[in-house]
Formats: C-alpha cells, sequence, structure tokens
C-alpha cells in the first residue's frame, strides 16, 4: 500500500521534479531527504497546541523541481508562493505553498546589502490550502518560520511570547523546527503560528469571528488606511468602529480621553500587555513610532483583533527577535518612554546614528489617554514581576528551552557555532536580572515621585 501511494504520488507530483520514498540528494555529504510516506489524518486535524508543546524539534522536509526552487532564491523579495511537496516527521502534507517572507531587517536588507551571503538564512512561510482547498495542517492554513538572524541566542520569540500569554495577552504560539529543501539542509528556524482567522479562533473562541488588523493604529477617520491593513473579514469589514475609535481619542483630552479608550479596549489588558512590552525592552514594537520621510510616524510588529459581539479592540504582538537584549535596546531605543510627556508635540528624536528618525510616543493620543492611569500600569508591572518574570523563572525556561535547541543549534551550519551560542545564552540568562531591576527601579521612582520626593 505504501509503495503504491509513493508511486501515485510521484506521478502526480512529476511537473515539481519531486519523488517519494527518501531517495537520497547529494549535498556535500549533510542531510538526505526523509522518506514521505502517507499523509496521517492526525497531523491534518490534531490539535495545534500539541505541535508547539512538542519536546524535541521536528524536521520538514520540502521538495521543489530544481529551477523553482532557484529562482526562488534570486527572487525573494516578491514573497509569492511556488509548488512544494511537503513532509513532517516523514509523513506527507501534500501539495503546499513555500515562499520568503519578512520585514526590512529580515528580508530586504539581506537583498540589499551587496555582499555574498549577507543573511545566512530567510524567514520562510508555508500555505498549506495554497493549491489543495481545505488542506490543513494541525488545523492551522498558514506557518511561519522565522530564521531568528538578528537573534543569537534562538530563544526570545519563545520567552517572549509566553510571557505576554502568562500575563492574559493573546500571542501567537511558538516553538521551533529545522527546514530541509531538496535534502539540503537549511538549519534551526523558529516556528511561529500564523496570525489569521485560525489564530482568532483560538485566542478568542467566544468571539471568534471578528476582524483582524496588521499594524492599525486609532489615527486616521479614512477608511482607506484600514482597508489596507485588513487581513480577515476583509469584503465584509466597514472600519466604522475603528474610525469611531479614532475620533474620539482625537476629540478628548485627560482624563476623558482615558475613559473614551476605555470605551473601546480593556485597559487593564493593555497595561499588562505594555508592562511585558517594557520587560522585555520592545525597541521595535507599538511604542516605536518611525518617521518617513513624508513627515508622518507609524509603528509595526503587532496585530488589533476588533471583538463582533463587543465592539472592542485587542492588541496582539508580533515579531519579537529583537527583544530581550540590553545592548539592542541602548543602541536602538532612543525614544523617550511612553510615559513622559514631551515640551512639544511632535516630537522627533534621531536613531541609528542618525540614520532614522523616531516619534517620541508620548505624544501619541493612545498612549496619553493611558498615561492617566499610571498606577494601574504599574499595578501591572508588579504582577509581571511577582509573577512570570520573577527571579528564578525566566531562568529556568532559558535553561529548559536551551536544552531542547541545543543538538539542533550544533547541527544548523548557517548559524553559530556553539560554543558562541553557549556564550550568548549564558549572558541572556546573567542579564534578565539587571532587566528586572530597571523595572524595579521604574517602580520605586514612580513611588518616590508621588510622596514628592
Amino acid at each position: 500500500m505504501k509503495r503504491t501511494y509513493c508511486l501515485l504520488l510521484a506521478l502526480a507530483l512529476s511537473t515539481l521534479g519531486a519523488g517519494c520514498g527518501g531517495e537520497e540528494i547529494e549535498n556535500g555529504g549533510q542531510g538526505a531527504t526523509l522518506p514521505c510516506y502517507p499523509p496521517d489524518a492526525a497531523v491534518a486535524d490534531g490539535d495545534p497546541s500539541a505541535l508547539y508543546a512538542a519536546s524535541d524539534v521536528p524536521r520538514f522536509d520540502f521538495r521543489l523541481r530544481d529551477e523553482t526552487w532557484a529562482d526562488l532564491q534570486a527572487n525573494p523579495i516578491e514573497e509569492e508562493y511556488v509548488e512544494a511537496e511537503a513532509c513532517y516527521r516523514g509523513s506527507s502534507l501534500g501539495l503546499v505553498g513555500l515562499r520568503f517572507k519578512g520585514g526590512y531587517g529580515t528580508l530586504e536588507m539581506c537583498v540589499e546589502e551587496q555582499q555574498e551571503l549577507p543573511c545566512p538564512k530567510l524567514s520562510m512561510k508555508v500555505r498549506f490550502d495554497e493549491y489543495v482547498d481545505g488542506q490543513r495542517f494541525f488545523r492551522q492554513k498558514r506557518l511561519n518560520f522565522h530564521s531568528m538572524i538578528r537573534d543569537p541566542t534562538k530563544l526570545h520569540e519563545r520567552l517572549a511570547y509566553d510571557l505576554y500569554r502568562d500575563m492574559g495577552v493573546a500571542a501567537p504560539r511558538s516553538a521551533w523546527a529545522t527546514l530541509h529543501v531538496n535534502g539540503e539542509p537549511l538549519g534551526l528556524f523558529s516556528m511561529v503560528e500564523d496570525a489569521d482567522g485560525r489564530f482568532t479562533e483560538n485566542q478568542f473562541p467566544e468571539d471568534p469571528d471578528g476582524s483582524l488588523y496588521e499594524a492599525a493604529w486609532p489615527v486616521s477617520t479614512d477608511s482607506a488606511y484600514y482597508a489596507g491593513k485588513i487581513k480577515t473579514n476583509e469584503e465584509e469589514a466597514t472600519h466604522e468602529r475603528f474610525i469611531a475609535f479614532a475620533e474620539d481619542l482625537a476629540s478628548t483630552e485627560g482624563a476623558e480621553r482615558l475613559a473614551a479608550l476605555s470605551t473601546w479596549m480593556d485597559v487593564e489588558e493593555l497595561q499588562r500587555y505594555l508592562a511585558v512590552d517594557d520587560a522585555i525592552l520592545n525597541w521595535d514594537g507599538i511604542t516605536t513610532f518611525y518617521v518617513d520621510e513624508d513627515g508622518s510616524a507609524a509603528n509595526h510588529n503587532y496585530f488589533v483583533y476588533e471583538e463582533p459581539s463587543s465592539g472592542t479592540f485587542r492588541v496582539v504582538p508580533w515579531d519579537l527577535d529583537n527583544t530581550l537584549s540590553l545592548g539592542s535596546w541602548r543602541f536602538f531605543g532612543g525614544a523617550a518612554h511612553w510615559t513622559e510627556t514631551p515640551e512639544m508635540c511632535p516630537e522627533d528624536v534621531p536613531v541609528l546614528e542618525g540614520r532614522a528618525q523616531l516619534r517620541v510616543p508620548g505624544c501619541d493620543v493612545l498612549f496619553s489617554a493611558l498615561r492617566q492611569d499610571l498606577a494601574g500600569y504599574r499595578s501591572a508591572v508588579r504582577g509581571l514581576l511577582d509573577g512570570p518574570f520573577r527571579e528564578g523563572q525566566l531562568e529556568e525556561q532559558v535553561d529548559r528551552y536551551a536544552k531542547l535547541i541545543r543538538s539542533s543549534v550544533e547541527e544548523d551550519a548557517h548559524g553559530p557555532p556553539r560554543p558562541a551560542w553557549e556564550a550568548d545564552v549564558a549572558y541572556l540568562r546573567s542579564e534578565l536580572s539587571e532587566m528586572r531591576s530597571r523595572m524595579e527601579r521604574f517602580l520605586d521612582e514612580a513611588a518616590r515621585t508621588e510622596r514628592g520626593e
């Protein structure tokens, strides 16, 4: 039966030049394709929690025609799906769409730099129903594989996403995987849940059919702005609530602005979000407003979910590889803290040695509203420091996750040598105490200010 299936699958995929049955592909002595056995129904319909809670690092194999793979590598910035046969732990996942993905730091910059292999590997995205309607993998339509080239520890995303969820903030799940294409090992990747309709079903089971926006902020009354950022319900959404949210913030000040914010968002949840955001030193998230050439400013690396029954909005974090590093935060995080009010707004400050400008987040309408309840924010910080960010808790997770991926890091020809990686993991572990102390100092300074000292 297995031989017959493989023969039929090989014939069906002959246009791809992909086989079935584990034939070896020359790759300088490294790796070979795994046998790609018939699909396992449990894989297609399984609980996605099991995928992200695995006690090992799974292997994915993708088989493409040689010319297709070469063309994909030559034109990564186009981010167009190509046909590939996918295998997971040796079981066929069928025909899927495969493409490169990333933002400026993980894709565009890698293409722009005029040097050989400026980035050792590129992030990838898989769409399981691109060519086969209804095809799923652990009930998911899409799956992200992040290259982690800006994270020397390979731990940041998992640790950071865990912290948000531990603080009651909806966040994608993540783990790790190794990828092979035509038998060539691409190395270790962070495997991250996609923010789409399946994500909203999982995270908001009592209200799963709302609109999900990517990097949309309540600053515009132009429906075209929101239409360009919506990821679900593209045809049905009118964006009226988002526009009304923006209008309410823009037309109020002080305590009234906080009251307006409270009608559109769960303020306590937002305070918990920012407590984690601050603690992990997320200099590239919702508080970072990059100034464009036309003078406008925008933040990124987040999603916003509009709950259909309540009409309220919830922020979802995204792209966290640049977190949990005191060094990068000190170099890139040049703007004042969102709780600080500049004398004049807007106020822009140079970063990246003058190569970019950031707008001070204290000038933003949402943060100016949230600033009216700093006691609530401090309470969220205390809950974080006494809870998932407490002494020893994150250190234990660093040790456990490092043990899980250690052999995969060592086998990754595109990653750091193991001694360098071990040193980076140890350095991250040692920095956690300073990260806590930084947040404790914030609380102490706030307390002294309240006492008039």
